[in-house]
């Protein structure tokens, strides 16, 4: 709501009703979920004898894995890597325990940092790698003749200046299933057009090539449509004039939704010339003092109604896509909390369960430290797969979370940096790591007479 309020005029106060549907189903799964653990572990219980429940539960037999069977690779392994690599598999309800939530911790995490590349990479992509000129000028209206002129004043002050003149006007573009607003834009010539834009396709960054024929489309807008290449589309200029276009292309764009058409195919569908009413200009001298001399002698001139320059919009854009870093920082916090819960709960269980064969090895001799590293060598390895898991899981999970943050007019970047990968796997490391030393305390403790007493 805060980046809402930030795009739109006026929305400074919002109500943020509280959604009893989704709520409940919230509570629902979470009573249903504990509920039926809970009964499924009464009902092995209840099923027991009475003899049986006074007794600890005898530890888990051990089993032959498949390592075994590649025997010049099995037979390099020590004792206790061997020992370790059959205890992963012989407690196999704690491994996928284990598994899937050090897996749902990583994939939290890599949605945190997924969505942070995705959020600020914007402002960088659609004003450094799409658009390339640095300021709009609006002509007005009854001097729209007159941007020839306009150009020739700015040539001779400014040899450096490269202008553009283009058609603008926002319509409404329909498809079968949707309706969008847009812009749409008719540059008075493509020869130059590429000093003030890329047309390329997402991910690949093939580029493409203006089209002579039918409309070229912003991706954003594409999607919001349910259009793809070839898709015929109708466009509503004005209260009943609507015609149609085929989709050629559909480049890549971030802020915004856009239709490109060559002013001939302009001319033939409306029959008439377009009045150009922009005025791009890419120049090489960017600091502001430059544009502020510039926009200051502009807004002079009679034909020009507005000045707006890319520098602004890129500190809009950083502004409004930087509120969004709240939801980083919440998923961020939400994956630590997960990996100390379910990490601590199951290395307690780990130890309680296995405390006769902890104090045994202290009884043959082991140090604490010894025992320790026993347990953590698991632990370890079991963070290890569920950090490869996890990475699959963030992937998914980033793609349904950035398309459903989505603000109208922004689409956010598709891709998770590499250094995005490593910090998260790191991260899910450490908390691994910082729950196997809270829990040192628990293994110095264990009572080897104790632990080894008859239980008859």
């Amino acid at each position: 709501m805060n980046t809402y309020s930030m795009l739109y005029t006026g929305l400074h106060d919002y109500l943020l009703p509280y959604n009893w549907t989704q709520g409940f189903i919230a509570i629902l799964v979470s009573t249903f979920s504990t509920t039926t653990s809970c009964l499924l572990a009464c009902y092995k219980m209840i099923r027991a004898k009475p003899a049986q429940i006074m007794r600890p539960d005898a530890p888990q037999n051990g089993k032959r894995v498949l390592l075994e069977k590649v025997s010049f690779l099995w037979r390099r392994l020590s004792f206790t890597q061997k020992s370790t690599i059959r205890n992963l598999f012989r407690y196999k309800k704690r491994f996928f325990m284990t598994l899937f939530g050090v897996a749902g911790c990583m994939g939290l995490v890599l949605v945190g940092f997924g969505l942070h590349d995705s959020i600020m990479v914007v402002g960088d992509k659609q004003f450094s790698e799409i658009t390339h000129y640095q300021a709009a000028i609006s002509i007005k209206n009854e001097n729209s003749r007159s941007v020839d002129g306009l150009i020739d004043e700015l040539y001779s002050r400014d040899a450096e200046i490269i202008p553009l003149s283009i058609y603008e006007k926002n319509v409404e573009l329909q498809s079968d299933s949707a309706t969008q607003e847009a812009t749409l834009d008719v540059p008075q010539t493509t020869d130059n057009i590429n000093k003030f834009f890329t047309y390329r396709v997402r991910g690949s960054h093939e580029n493409i090539d203006f089209p002579l024929d039918g409309a070229l489309i912003s991706e954003k807008t594409a999607t919001s449509l349910g259009v793809t290449i070839g898709d015929k589309i109708q466009i509503k200029n004005g209260d009943s004039e609507i015609v149609s276009i085929q989709i050629t292309d559909i480049f890549e764009n971030y802020i915004g939704h856009y239709l490109f058409l060559t002013a001939d195919t302009y001319q033939k569908m409306y029959g008439i010339t377009p009045e150009y009413n922009q005025l791009f200009l890419s120049y090489p001298n960017n600091s502001e003092s430059y544009e502020n001399e510039l926009g200051s002698y502009l807004l002079q001139q009679d034909a020009v109604q507005n000045v707006s320059f890319v520098s602004e919009t890129i500190q809009w854009a950083n502004d409004t896509l930087a509120s969004l870093n709240t939801i980083v920082y919440i998923v961020l916090t939400s994956a630590g909390l997960l990996a100390f819960v379910v990490l601590y709960n199951l290395n307690s269980i780990n130890i309680a369960e296995r405390q006769r064969e902890l104090g045994t090895l202290k009884v043959l001799g082991f140090y604490d430290s010894e025992v320790a590293s026993y347990i953590y060598k698991e632990n370890i390895i079991l963070c290890v797969l569920g950090i490869c898991f996890g990475m699959f899981a963030g992937v998914i999970l980033h793609q349904y979370v950035i398309r459903s943050i989505e603000v109208d007019m922004i689409m956010f970047g598709r891709t998770i940096s590499i250094f995005s990968f490593l910090t998260g796997a790191f991260l899910t490391l450490m908390f691994s790591i910082i729950i196997n030393f809270a829990m040192y305390r628990s293994i110095k403790k264990i009572d080897m007479i104790e632990s080894l007493k008859s239980i008859e």
